[in-house]
């Protein structure tokens, strides 16, 4: 399974936020110059190659491993501040059974007239996903992480799909796509919006052929106060079943 911060459309995206990518074979470093100094982060890398950061000698490396590399990072330290999922669950697409609640909850989208289309404007999406951040009382991303992520994957590896009153952001490469962000109003909840909505997610990557579905993150026991408000979406998803995958956490390194 492909991991995405290794691929290029996401050093692309992370590009247009304004982080210096520096590449070697598995291994992509995002960098960002303060003044004098500067910070990194190295998040799921398949191998680790600390030379790339020399040149810039930042301050504080953040490091989320893919696997625990053992005596290369025994200068970094166990932190309570994860920048991306550190506990997540993966959906294989061969494997969709369909519980009877799901079921029951997409006949009832289904039968309010609901029905999927592609959505060229991410802002539109955006507007949405202002109101579910509300709802759910999480952190609500800035525009440009939504918008960007959206632009540094077109034209033919995201897409965004709406109902009026639910959707979401899939980005994808080789074979795993990611459930990245999805919204769903008041009025969505109501009537089962979302479990449409991820149903759709499923069957269009089963027609891309794509393999696995990330689900991109779910509530992390090793930490509770960043994922405290997560345990609402985490029931959502554990409900499609699918495989849990709990990465090695997140370490950081002060200079």
């Amino acid at each position: 399974m492909a991991d995405l911060h290794q691929t290029e459309n996401y050093a692309r995206y992370m590009e247009s936020l304004g982080w210096i990518v520096e590449r070697s074979p598995g291994c992509n470093i995002f960098i960002k110059k303060i003044f004098f100094t500067a910070i990194a982060k190295i998040q799921r890398p398949s191998k680790l190659d600390l030379s790339l950061l020399k040149k810039y000698h930042p301050f504080l490396t953040k490091l989320e491993p893919l696997t625990n590399f053992k005596s290369k990072i025994s200068n970094f330290k166990f932190d309570r501040w994860p920048l991306i999922p550190s506990k997540t669950l993966v959906l294989d697409l061969n494997k969709t059974p369909l519980s009877k609640d799901i079921r029951y909850e997409i006949r009832k989208a289904t039968s309010n007239n609901l029905a999927i289309q592609q959505c060229g404007n991410p802002e539109t999406f955006y507007k949405m996903l202002e109101e579910t951040m509300r709802i759910g009382g999480w952190s609500l991303p800035l525009k440009k992480f939504v918008v960007n992520l959206w632009q540094s994957f077109q034209p033919n590896n995201s897409i965004i799909l709406m109902t009026p009153v639910s959707g979401c952001l899939l980005v994808w490469d080789k074979d795993t796509a990611h459930y990245m962000y999805a919204a769903c109003t008041r009025q969505g909840r109501k009537i089962g919006a979302a479990y449409l909505t991820l149903w759709e997610a499923i069957k269009f990557c089963q027609k891309k052929k794509l393999k696995f579905l990330d689900l991109e993150g779910i509530f992390d026991e090793r930490y509770p106060d960043a994922t405290k408000n997560w345990q609402g979406f985490t029931a959502f998803k554990r409900q499609w079943g699918g495989k849990v995958v709990e990465y090695p956490g997140s370490f950081s390194k002060y200079f």
